[in-house]
């Protein structure tokens, strides 16, 4: 079965898509055996081309070199800007985006927006199949073949007919989770014990909340081979709920936009990065590397030439030792009550605003001390008098709360370097 999904229906996939994950994931099985300065030798070289090319097809890049007299054949990495969000949203999407690109080799990209602040960019079909290959592979290194049962636990339903046919062909349980209460939850577990998939992949939030309920409940007993988790920040507390109630090891996994798929280790000893799909700088607050301690995570994507990330400050936090990764600090993911006493993940509201409010840019939920609820919101010209009544409305009613609104200029960010969002005012 898996080498017919691996060989046939891989690239048959592949074929009908334009993609090449089947390539990619090839390639990099091989460079698996690379030595470390083979690998950096690949990576110089793919950083070589994304620069040339940046120079001359990208604006932002383009004025760059130019300004600064620099050569792309020949400028090293600390040598260029550290761009992030904000600056990409200030100058727009135009000004990194890569001039006259093949409409149809390109995807227009939504980030996740854990933090509450999602926004939009280019990826292309290639950068697109390096990065399923390397998730891919990821798995394989847990034990997982294609063609195996797996269940997505996720945020929203599957937005085409095509994502609903990849499931049916990739023998994927695609479960939407919304908001939570115990139906829900008893819902989401009698399909795992009907479903049986070798690995279960979701956010750490509501993998928390179905072993919470799980633990006090003793009619389930199937146990996956894996729990994959991404998106937020897996904390000790989830891990420990979370394993004790499915009865296996949870291997974690980190990335966002522009960034290599990183992810932990079985042996939990630390995280290993994609490295034939980027460059990963750790850096502290003076842009400075950080071989033992906590930096920042500065990422170059060296396939995606549409919307190039270089130097991308994801405004994450890890820790390293010896220069690598062993804990993902900088992401969290908490959760709100609704009047029916149904809980709300930061992810539900990151949907209410990505498919129903393009006038606001990026938001963050205050529970204030009186038991109220107070929106920040960072908002563009397109912000009606109509869109913050919907927005008062809508959450009024779901939480029997007072719902207030605060339009501000930038998010806070909070000791994390994140920003938070949902908090407790304190």
């Amino acid at each position: 079965m898996a080498f017919l999904h691996e060989h046939i229906i891989l690239p048959l996939g592949d074929l009908i898509k334009g993609e090449q994950v089947h390539k990619y994931l090839r390639l990099i099985k091989e460079a698996e055996q690379w030595s470390p300065q083979q690998m950096a030798d690949f990576q110089q070289q793919r950083l070589r081309e994304l620069l040339t090319y940046a120079a001359k097809k990208v604006p932002f890049y383009n004025e760059w070199f130019q300004t600064h007299d620099l050569n792309p054949d020949t400028t090293t990495l600390d040598q260029l800007p550290i761009v992030d969000k904000s600056i990409m949203r200030q100058e727009g999407i135009g000004r990194f985006s890569a001039k006259n690109f093949p409409i149809k080799k390109r995807i227009p990209t939504r980030s996740g927006g854990s933090t509450g602040e999602p926004f939009t960019f280019y990826e292309t079909k290639i950068s697109y199949s390096v990065n399923m290959a390397a998730k891919l592979r990821t798995w394989y290194l847990s034990g997982y073949s294609l063609g195996d049962r797996y269940m997505k636990i996720a945020n929203g339903k599957r937005p085409s007919k095509v994502k609903q046919l990849q499931d049916l062909v990739n023998n994927c349980v695609y479960v939407p989770f919304y908001s939570i209460n115990d139906d829900i939850l008893k819902s989401v577990l009698d399909k795992i014990e009907h479903a049986k998939p070798t690995i279960i992949r979701s956010y750490p939030s509501p993998l928390y909340l179905l072993a919470r309920y799980r633990n006090s409940h003793s009619c389930y007993y199937f146990t996956p081979q894996h729990i994959m988790t991404t998106g937020s920040t897996l904390t000790k507390e989830y891990r420990e709920e979370i394993e004790k109630a499915f009865g296996c090891d949870i291997i974690d996994s980190y990335s966002c936009e522009g960034t290599p798929n990183t992810y932990e280790t079985p042996l939990h000893d630390g995280y290993n990065i994609s490295c034939y799909y980027g460059i990963i700088e750790i850096l502290d607050n003076n842009n400075k590397p950080v071989v033992n301690g906590i930096g920042r995570v500065v990422s170059t994507n060296l396939w995606n030439f549409a919307h190039p990330f270089i130097r991308y400050d994801t405004q994450d936090l890890v820790e390293v030792k010896d220069g690598r990764i062993i804990r993902i600090i900088g992401r969290q993911c908490e959760t709100l009550v609704e009047a029916n006493g149904t809980l709300l993940t930061v992810h539900n509201f990151t949907h209410f605003f990505s498919d129903n409010f393009p006038s606001v840019d990026g938001w963050q939920v205050v529970k204030q001390k009186d038991g109220n609820i107070r929106f920040r919101l960072v908002v563009n010209k397109n912000f009606s008098h109509e869109d913050e009544y919907n927005i008062i409305n809508h959450w009024s009613s779901c939480t029997g709360k007072d719902i207030s609104l605060e339009i501000v200029d930038k998010l806070p960010l909070m000791s994390n370097n994140k920003h938070l969002s949902i908090i407790d005012e304190p």
